[in-house]
């Protein structure tokens, strides 16, 4: 990723999980963004529905601060993806759960994307 300032290349903070077989970014990216605004570097992704849930309850939780977040991630309902739905994931100390139902326009100053990508 590129700096918005100066456009040199940005190095990502990244945990591998060898579990799922990826590497995860450590941190939420582009916050406060709608959906349709978010750019998705060049060889990474949204995490999936399974890939955030194996994480919640996972070891990594606390690394990947899985306690305090609201992130989008992939759909993964074929209706809703045809419905032009966007899918997100929220936890807090006492409870987590998913959304899938709003437009891709749908933003909020917290809402932000973690990327993640396939290890070799």
């Amino acid at each position: 990723m590129k700096c918005k300032h100066c456009g040199h290349e940005i190095e990502r903070e990244t945990i591998k999980i060898k579990e799922l077989n990826i590497e995860v970014e450590t941190k939420i990216q582009q916050k406060g963004e709608s959906f349709n605004k978010i750019k998705i570097p060049k060889g990474w992704r949204l995490l999936t529905m399974e890939e955030i849930k194996f994480l919640h309850n996972s070891k990594y939780k606390k690394d990947l601060n899985l306690v305090d977040t609201w992130e989008f991630i992939e759909q993964p309902f074929e209706l809703n993806k045809k419905n032009d739905c966007v899918a997100r994931f929220v936890a807090y100390s006492d409870w987590a759960g998913f959304g899938c139902d709003r437009g891709p326009g749908f933003r909020g100053s917290s809402l932000g994307v973690r990327f993640c990508r396939d290890l070799k």
